[in-house]
C-alpha cells in the first residue's frame, strides 16, 4: 500500500493533463465501414472468446481487446505495447530472443524458448493456437484486433492455457478496392514500411488481401569492441487472404503468412558476481560504462524463417452453423549466441531447430434464435481439436568440452527432438434463465502423447573454438548421429500418454440494461514437458501437467448515458504442480548433480483489476486501468542456489540434504518467502486523449500515458541483481488526421523520461549471469495513406 499510495500522490497532478483511450473500451469497429457484421456501433468491440460474436462488455469474463484504431493510438509495433493498457500483464522479448514473447498474466508466465516446454500462456493467431515459443511476438500491423484472456483458458482457447492467452486476428479483405500505407521513421535506425491491397474481384463473392510489413532498426546497445550497434531487427512480413463466399450457406477463409526475420540477438551484459566461473576463471567483470554498452566477441545472427497457412470454413444450416479451422506453421531457426554476454570467449553456442506442426478444429453451434421456445433461450457449441507438432533441435558448443578438459581440443554438438499429439473433445452451453440471468457451463475432455528423443553425447567437433556456421552440422547428420550413439546406449528415448477432464462454471446478471455482474470457475492446465538439454533421463523428465482454478467474480457497466464506464474484477487463482529449475544429486554424471525441471512448487495469486473510461465530451478521454495482485508460493521446497561448502553438515527444514562426491552439499530450502517472477503488487496505467477538430482541415489529437509498476523480480531465486520496479514510464504523441480520414501523421515517444531498468535477468548456474535492460527513450514519425 506504501508504494500504490506514493504513486497515487505523485500522480495525481498529471493525471488531470493526461490524454488517451483505455483499450477495454477502445474506439474500433470490426470492418472499415464503422459497423461490424452484427450491426454493433463503432465504440465496441466484437469479441469471440466464447465462440460466438459478442460486444466486449457482454462477456462475462475478464478480457481486454485492442481494435486497429486503438493500436494506432497507442502507437503499437509488437504485442509487447499491449501490457501498459491491460492490468496484471507483463509481455517483453525472451531475454535471448527478440522475436519471442515472455508473457506473465496475474503472476505466472515463462520466457523460456524450447518446444518441448509448453508455455504457461497460450497464443493464437486467426483461431490456430501457436505451439512454439519462439517467432511468438506478433507484429500488430494488419490486425482486426487482439483479445488478452486474463485467467486460464482450459474449455475454449485452442489446446489450453494456464494462466491466459492473447488471441491475435488479422483483417480480411474490405468491399471496395484500397490501398493502406504507412511508413515509421524513429530513432536507432528505425525504418518500417508497411502496405496493405484490398481487392474485390468478385462482388460479395470473392475478395483478396495482400499486406507486406518490413520492419528495420539499428538496435540501442553499443559494442564496445567495435562501436557496432547489437540488437537490431531486419523482418519481413508478408500476408495474404483470400475471401470466397460461392453461396450465402458457405464461406471460405484462407490465409497464408511468411516471415523472414534476420535479426540480432538482443543486447545484454553480464551481471557483476565473483563466485561465478566469468570472474574466478577469467577474471572478467562487466565495465562500468553504462547499461547500453556491452561487449560482443561472437557473432550473434538470429535468423528465422516461417511460414504459416490456415483455413477458416463455415457452413450455415439453419439452426446450426457447423466450422472448421485448420492450422499449419512451420518455423526453422539458425541462431549464434554469444551466451555468456560478455568480450570473452567462454560460452558461445550455435542453435538450429526445425518445428512443425498441425491443427485441426471442427465446430458446430447452436443458432436457436428464430425460435419462440425455450430453446431460443440456450446456445450449444460442441467440437474436437486436433494438433500434431514435431520439432528437432541441435546445439552446437565451441568451448565444450574444451573449458571443462583444456586437453581436449574439441568442440561438441548434441540432438534432441520430439514429437507431440494432442485431442480433445469440448462442449459449452449458455442458457438464458431469464433476459437477464445466464448460466454457463463448459467441459474439455484432453488427450495427449509425446514421443521424446535426446542425445546428450552427440558428436565432437574440430577445432575447438569455432565461430562460423560451417562448422556446424545439419539436423540430417546429427539425428543419423543419435541413432548410433541410441544403439550403444549413450542416446535415450521417452514418452507419455496423458487424459485430463477441464471444466468452467458461470453466471452473469443485468441489474439493468448496461450494468452485469458475474461470477464463474474456470480451470486450465499445462502439459508437462521433457528437458531440452537434460543429460541424463534422471533430469529429461516428463514433469507432471501444471494446474489451475480459478475463482473470479465482476462487474462491466456504463453509467450516466456512457459518460462513464467501470470494469472491475476480483480473482483467486490456485496453482498446483509448478516446474522450477532445481539443483538435485545425480551420481551418473561426474559432478554428482544436475539441474532440471521438477514440479517443486505450488501458489495462489490474488487481485483486483479496474478498467475505466470516462468521457466528459466527445473529444476528451480519460482512462485507468489498475491491477493489484498478491501472489504468493504455498509450497516450495528444493535447492536452487547449488551446490554449497559447509564447515559442518548442513540441515534442512524442509527437505533433503546431499554430500555430493566433492564435499559440496544439496540443502532443500522452504522457499515459500519468494516473490513470483514478474508479479509486481501493483501496476497501473493513467492516460487520457483530447481531439482538436480543426473543420475541413482535419483534426488533432493530443495523446499521454503513465505507467507505474511496484517492485518486482527477474529471476525464479529473486537475485537482487534482478529486482526492479517502482518506477513510473511516460508516453506521449501529437496526431493529425484529415477530414475525410485517408492521410494521418503522428509524432510519437516512448518512455520519455528515459527509465533505466532491469528488464530481464537469466542466472546460468555457477558460469555468469545474463543481464537485459529495457528500451531506452525512442520515439519516430509515422505517415500513413488511405485510397
Amino acid at each position: 500500500m506504501k508504494a500504490c499510495n506514493k504513486f497515487l500522490l505523485s500522480g495525481a497532478a498529471p493525471l488531470a493533463m493526461l490524454l488517451s483511450a483505455a483499450p477495454a473500451v477502445a474506439q474500433d469497429s470490426f470492418d472499415p465501414s464503422g459497423t461490424d457484421e452484427t450491426g454493433a456501433a463503432n465504440d465496441e468491440i466484437i469479441v469471440t472468446a466464447r465462440f460466438r460474436d459478442e460486444s466486449l462488455q457482454d462477456v462475462p469474463q475478464a478480457i481486454s481487446a485492442f481494435g486497429e484504431q486503438t493500436l494506432t493510438k497507442i502507437a503499437a509495433r509488437d504485442i509487447t505495447d499491449l501490457a501498459p493498457s491491460t492490468p496484471n500483464i507483463s509481455i517483453q522479448p525472451v531475454a535471448t530472443f527478440s522475436n519471442s514473447a515472455a508473457i506473465f498474466i496475474r503472476g505466472l508466465g515463462a520466457q523460456g524458448i524450447e518446444s518441448t516446454e509448453e508455455s504457461p500462456v497460450g497464443v493464437s493467431i486467426d483461431g490456430v493456437y501457436i505451439t512454439r515459443p519462439v517467432a511468438t511476438m506478433l507484429d500488430t500491423f494488419d490486425l482486426d484486433r487482439i483479445e488478452v484472456l486474463r485467467g486460464p483458458q482450459g474449455t475454449s482457447f485452442g489446446k489450453n492455457s494456464l494462466a491466459g492467452g492473447i488471441a491475435a486476428y488479422s483483417k480480411n479483405p474490405g468491399r471496395d478496392w484500397g490501398v493502406q500505407a504507412e511508413v515509421t521513421v524513429g530513432n536507432y535506425g528505425r525504418m518500417d514500411a508497411r502496405a496493405a491491397l484490398d481487392m474485390p474481384l468478385v462482388e460479395d463473392r470473392l475478395g483478396v488481401r495482400l499486406v507486406l510489413n518490413k520492419e528495420t532498426y539499428d538496435g540501442y546497445f553499443t559494442n564496445r569492441l567495435n562501436g557496432k550497434k547489437v540488437g537490431g531487427q531486419d523482418r519481413l512480413t508478408l500476408r495474404g487472404t483470400v475471401v470466397f463466399t460461392p453461396t450465402e450457406t458457405l464461406d471460405v477463409n484462407l490465409k497464408a503468412f511468411l516471415v523472414r526475420d534476420r535479426s540480432s540477438a538482443p543486447g545484454g551484459d553480464a551481471a557483476p558476481n565473483r563466485n561465478q566461473l566469468l570472474w574466478q576463471v577469467f577474471r572478467f567483470e562487466e565495465p562500468d560504462d553504462g547499461a547500453y554498452t556491452i561487449g560482443r566477441d561472437f557473432p550473434a545472427d538470429h535468423d528465422t524463417d516461417q511460414l504459416g497457412l490456415i483455413g477458416n470454413i463455415g457452413f450455415d444450416m439453419g439452426s446450426w452453423q457447423a466450422r472448421s479451422i485448420t492450422g499449419y506453421i512451420e518455423t526453422d531457426d539458425f541462431n549464434d549466441s554469444d551466451f555468456d554476454q560478455s568480450e570473452i570467449f567462454f560460452f558461445p553456442t550455435f542453435r538450429l531447430q526445425s518445428h512443425r506442426q498441425f491443427s485441426q478444429e471442427l465446430r458446430l453451434q447452436s443458432d436457436f434464435s428464430d425460435r419462440d421456445d425455450a430453446l431460443a433461450r440456450l446456445s450449444l457449441v460442441f467440437g474436437g481439436y486436433y494438433l500434431k507438432q514435431s520439432f528437432e533441435l541441435t546445439q552446437a558448443f565451441p568451448t565444450l568440452p574444451v573449458l571443462l578438459a583444456p586437453t581436449l581440443r574439441f568442440g561438441s554438438q548434441d540432438f534432441v527432438t520430439q514429437d507431440n499429439s494432442a485431442k480433445a473433445l469440448f462442449g459449452q452451453a449458455i442458457y438464458g434463465v431469464t433476459d437477464r440471468l445466464n448460466l454457463t457451463f463448459g467441459v474439455r475432455q484432453s488427450w495427449e502423447s509425446k514421443d521424446y528423443f535426446r542425445d546428450p553425447t552427440g558428436t565432437l567437433l574440430s577445432p575447438a573454438f569455432f565461430n562460423t556456421r560451417a562448422t556446424v552440422k545439419s539436423l540430417a547428420e546429427m539425428e543419423e548421429i543419435a541413432n548410433a550413439n541410441f544403439a550403444v546406449g549413450r542416446a535415450f528415448k521417452l514418452g507419455y500418454d496423458r487424459n485430463r477432464m477441464t471444466f468452467k462454471a458461470g453466471v452473469d446478471y443485468r441489474l439493468t440494461d448496461d450494468v452485469m455482474v458475474y461470477a464463474g470457475f474456470s480451470q486450465g492446465y499445462k502439459g508437462g514437458g521433457f528437458g531440452a538439454r537434460s543429460a541424463t533421463t534422471t533430469t529429461a523428465g516428463p514433469t507432471r501437467d501444471n494446474t489451475a482454478d480459478l475463482y473470479e467474480a465482476g462487474f462491466k457497466g456504463d453509467f450516466f448515458d456512457n459518460l462513464l464506464r467501470l470494469n472491475l474484477t476480483g480473482f483467486v487463482t490456485k496453482f498446483k504442480q509448478l516446474e522450477f529449475g532445481v539443483f538435485f544429486p545425480n551420481p551418473n554424471v561426474a559432478s554428482g548433480q544436475e539441474t532440471a525441471q521438477l514440479n517443486i512448487g505450488s501458489a495462489t495469486t490474488k487481485g483486483l483489476e479496474l478498467e475505466a473510461t470516462l468521457k466528459p465530451s466527445q473529444v476528451f478521454r480519460l482512462s485507468a486501468n489498475i491491477g493489484y495482485l498478491d501472489a504468493k508460493y504455498t509450497d516450495f521446497c528444493a535447492d536452487i542456489d547449488g551446490p554449497s561448502a559447509f564447515a559442518t553438515p548442513p540441515t534442512s527444514t524442509c527437505g533433503n540434504v546431499t554430500l555430493l562426491p566433492n564435499g559440496t552439499y544439496l540443502v532443500d530450502r522452504d522457499l515459500t518467502g519468494l516473490k513470483l517472477v514478474r508479479a509486481p503488487r501493483w501496476q497501473t496505467q493513467f492516460s487520457a486523449e483530447y481531439d482538436v477538430p480543426l473543420g475541413s482541415a482535419g483534426r488533432l489529437s493530443f495523446r499521454a500515458a503513465m505507467l507505474y509498476r511496484s517492485t518486482y523480480y527477474s529471476s525464479v531465486a529473486n537475485d537482487l541483481a534482478g529486482k526492479t520496479g517502482d518506477f513510473t514510464l511516460v508516453d506521449g504523441s501529437v496526431g493529425w488526421e484529415s477530414a475525410d480520414g485517408r492521410f494521418r501523421a503522428m509524432l510519437w515517444g516512448k518512455n520519455l523520461t528515459d527509465k533505466t531498468y532491469v528488464a530481464a535477468l537469466t542466472p546460468t548456474a555457477q558460469f555468469f549471469t545474463q543481464r537485459f535492460y529495457n528500451a531506452p527513450r525512442t520515439f519516430g514519425l509515422t505517415l500513413g495513406a488511405s485510397f
